[in-house]
């Protein structure tokens, strides 16, 4: 009888336990099926809900989705696996697809024309006002000597004189987005930089200078950070340059940096 009893204590205790690593098992399982929104571009719905998904959202694979046009797309994350887009796909199911994992950033000095050319070139992202530093001998920069952009607003071709702080360039989206000194609104478009010496300039290249809602990209990183919360800081800046580059273009290693740390103590 008591050999009984005790194997039975036995059999109890192994099933309360396998019961609890079963659910473990289970909660690791249904945890790396689930994906946090970071941002969305354009308009994406849940179908049983008819909710617009929205940054914190969470997103399970199998629920369905309704992308409001086709470039449509979602940038969700996982501390398990990583992050991914969701897009549409040509059969009307959604598309999860891992995302791209481009960590370049512009960065250092620039000191000549060439370094000059390659920097001012496609998607540039502009966090808050960025100070780039440059070669002071090859571009002096006072009243004689200065950088402007060239850009389009409503058919009319706008000249804009770009402030410095002394060999420091400063680019600033509310002194860009002014004309006749009101402001207009902030779009991404593409523009070009020229360097005028004396009385002639030269042109150094065309870009396009993405200036971010402030606001709404802190939102975004800080889901990024949450689900990298075990994550080293080097990862977690990898991680979001990779998605800033994705999602808005080309940050300045500088600008992104003094951002990260002052906003997250990250460096």
């Amino acid at each position: 009888m008591k050999k009984f009893i005790l194997g039975l204590t036995v059999l109890s205790a192994s099933v309360a336990l396998f019961s609890i690593m079963g659910n473990d098992v289970t909660k690791k399982l249904a945890e790396s099926d689930q994906y946090k929104v970071i941002k969305v571009d354009g308009q994406i719905v849940f179908q049983k809900t008819n909710a617009d998904m929205k940054q914190g959202d969470v997103f399970m694979p199998g629920t369905a989705l309704n992308f409001k046009t086709p470039q449509s797309r979602a940038a969700v994350i996982s501390n398990l696996k990583g992050r991914f887009v969701l897009s549409a796909s040509e059969q009307g199911q959604t598309n999860i697809l891992p995302a791209a994992n481009n960590v370049s950033s512009r960065a250092g000095a620039l000191i000549n024309l060439i370094d000059l050319q390659n920097h001012f070139s496609g998607k540039y992202l502009v966090i808050g006002t960025m100070k780039l530093q440059l070669g002071s001998e090859a571009f002096p920069m006072d009243e004689q000597n200065f950088f402007y952009l060239t850009y389009d607003h409503k058919g009319e071709l706008i000249r804009k004189k770009l402030s410095s702080d002394g060999e420091y360039l400063l680019l600033n989206k509310e002194e860009i987005f002014k004309v006749d000194g009101q402001p207009i609104e902030i779009t991404e478009k593409e523009m070009t930089i020229f360097y005028r010496q004396g009385t002639e300039s030269k042109k150094i290249g065309t870009f396009t200078p993405v200036f971010p809602d402030m606001t709404v990209l802190k939102g975004e990183v800080e889901v990024i950070m949450s689900e990298y919360a075990d994550k080293d800081a080097a990862t977690q800046i990898k991680e979001i340059t990779a998605y800033l580059n994705e999602f808005y273009g080309n940050p300045q290693k500088d600008n992104l940096g003094e951002w990260l740390k002052a906003e997250f103590s990250l460096q």
